[in-house]
């Protein structure tokens, strides 16, 4: 099943030094460094802060400065809300929608917005929100909004200062931007809001079934929420891209929202989609074609909604591999000179790098051979797109070799487990009976994303290595053996740091811990992980994600875990950094729920904590 996307939303970086600044300037976003960053460092979302004062030398010195509890947890929902820093306070939204705003020092609520909570009932699926956006005019004493989106499919204005809803803004309904065909269909947000001048966009979620809404790309008036434009995610008509849907197919033909969020190149003015998987998963016999623009990266003109240009990284999707993330922008260096560049780390285990103005590939991209289908009905793609460099962040190809081998009980449990299924080449395209899909869809890169370093030209993104059975009809089954554990040889979960400049691994590591496993004498495997990175300029990583209840931080040249705390609850959620009066703190929620399930197995306690760390003075 889809994991609701990314998180793209505004954070105040204290001025760096003058050295520092320069490299910002540098930096993969090719925008201005401004007071507000994103809590994904800039627009441009690469999860990377310049703040050096917790470093590499004294990060092992790290405690607890405060804690706040939502007190609004709901049924297991998970809070896997990044947030937000800007102008001397954090802002986020609860697992329930409440937003509030934190004082940065004690994690005292200083304002809390009920009006944006949701009923549970009519949110799509597992009704998490990643995130807030924070927008101000520009003038001394002007307007400072705070822009959420809910899971219901919402976006509301409220005054950053007072958290009262801003009376100049009509709430947006998507469902009524989209029209009363879909008014019983799920549409919602769970990606933060991004925000170009003033103009702000919002990621749709919509459902995987047959008949699930569209997810167009859309722009509003930040001020008014007016609509201002609209891109078709699914053309129509006589747009481009019509002729990669058999006949009418395209009417029918729904999803493909950037679910994830976007990013934004603010010097150029170029907004940055990853689009997910056309609808319904796994049976593409009503779409036949190559389903644009459905597992794209497409860049779009921020102001007037114009196609500049697409990459498709699937094609006819038949396994739930929709594109999970937000891009990220970046840099590449050849012959002594720096490109801008956009990478997308993929659920299918590949990290495409994409010449930002252009779209063009910067490593080589191939198309390698796939299979047909069994189903008449069906007419899966012959060829997919696989690039040389990076190398595979996950496994690609499941044979028996790859069952797993934690245990000889284990081994033989998942070999009768898939006696009956079809697997031994790539892309498989589902049948009646099952096929065992690598990576699943939980496998890949996470919502989360990838961070990138402007300062080593490095990317920095955890993966999940975990098979799937897919099946049409529609079957949303994970491939474990008998204790929940994924059917595959560890490494389950990996942090992998790759040299853009080259696409070559600098280092990988397993990413978390089954302490059960460890006690039987099993070579650390990694966890199932959910909730990105954050890379610093103190030569640091920080993950926390795993189900393993603990938060790291990782050594950004070597790879060594150099602190690790134990959490109430696992992480889901990306962590954050910012400065207030001098000194520098590191923030993320950890409430568990929701997906420890999705995988298979219990996962531990389920909570409300969010946890900020400092150094003492």
């Amino acid at each position: 099943m889809s994991l609701l996307w990314q998180n793209v939303v505004i954070v105040l970086r204290c001025i760096p030094s003058i050295s520092a600044m320069i490299l910002a300037v540098l930096c993969t976003a090719s925008a201005k460094p401004k007071p507000e960053d994103s809590n994904r460092g800039n627009f441009g979302g690469p999860s990377y802060s310049s703040l050096d004062q917790i470093n590499r030398k004294n990060v092992h010195q790290l405690k607890l400065a405060w804690t706040y509890h939502t007190h609004d947890n709901y049924k297991n929902i998970p809070l896997e809300c990044r947030s937000t820093f800007a102008e001397g306070r954090l802002y986020m939204a609860t697992q329930m929608g409440r937003v509030v705003a934190l004082d940065p020092f004690s994690g005292k609520e200083i304002w809390s917005c009920s009006a944006t909570k949701q009923d549970p009932g009519k949110s799509i699926h597992q009704k998490a929100s990643r995130g807030v956006a924070f927008w101000s005019d520009g003038k001394t004493g002007g307007l400072r909004r705070v822009l959420y989106g809910t899971p219901n499919g919402r976006v509301f204005s409220m005054d950053a200062r007072s958290g009262q809803l801003d009376p100049a803004f009509n709430v947006v309904d998507l469902h009524a931007e989209l029209g009363s065909r879909w008014n019983q269909e799920p549409i919602g947000i769970s990606a933060a809001p991004t925000i170009y001048k003033d103009l702000l966009y919002v990621g749709i979620a919509s459902g995987e079934s047959t008949g699930a809404a569209p997810g167009h790309v859309m722009a509003f008036s930040v001020r008014t929420g007016k609509r201002i434009w609209t891109f078709h995610v699914i053309p129509q008509g006589k747009e481009f891209g019509i002729d990669t849907w058999r006949g009418d197919s395209w009417k029918d033909g729904y999803a493909a929202g950037a679910w994830n969020g976007y990013t934004i190149d603010t010097t150029r003015g170029i907004l940055f989609a990853a689009t997910g998987s056309a609808a319904p998963d796994f049976d593409g016999s009503g779409r036949i074609g190559n389903n644009l623009f459905a597992n794209c990266v497409i860049a779009i003109d921020a102001k007037t909604g114009k196609r500049l240009w697409h990459f498709q990284t699937v094609h006819h999707d038949l396994w739930d591999h929709d594109n999970a993330s937000a891009p990220t922008l970046c840099r590449v260096k050849r012959n002594g000179k720096y490109i801008d560049a956009v990478a997308q780390v993929t659920k299918t285990g590949f990290c495409f790098v994409l010449d930002r103005v252009t779209g063009k590939p910067l490593f080589p991209v191939r198309e390698v051979s796939a299979q047909p289908s069994s189903d008449p009905k069906e007419v899966a793609s012959l060829t997919q797109p696989e690039p040389t460099l990076p190398p595979a962040l996950s496994e690609t190809l499941f044979t028996e070799n790859s069952v797993t081998n934690v245990s000889a009980k284990s081994r033989d449990f998942v070999l009768d487990r898939i006696r009956n299924l079809s697997f031994g080449k790539k892309y498989l395209p589902p049948t009646g009976n099952g096929t065992v899909a690598v990576p699943g869809y939980f496998g890949g890169s996470p919502w989360s994303g990838a961070s990138f370093d402007p300062r080593t030209d490095t990317l920095f993104v955890n993966t999940n290595n975990m098979p799937a059975i897919v099946a049409n009809p529609a079957n949303y089954s994970l491939l474990t053996d008998q204790d929940g554990y994924p059917g595959i040889k560890p490494p389950w979960g990996c942090l992998t740091a790759i040299s853009l400049d080259t696409g070559a691994f600098k280092w990988r590591k397993a990413l978390g811990e089954y302490a059960e496993l460890t006690s039987r004498g099993v070579p650390q495997t990694g966890t199932m992980n959910l909730g990105g990175t954050l890379s610093t300029g103190g030569d640091l990583v920080f993950v926390g994600a795993t189900c393993d209840q603990k938060f790291r931080a990782f050594d950004a040249s070597t790879g060594k875990v150099l602190w690790q705390t134990g959490l109430p609850a696992s992480a889901f959620a990306a962590a954050e950094t910012y400065m207030w009066k001098g000194r520098q703190y590191i923030v993320i929620a950890a409430c568990g729920g929701g997906f420890g399930k999705a995988f298979g197995m219990d996962h531990g306690a389920v909570g409300d904590s969010v946890l900020c760390y400092a150094i003492p003075k």
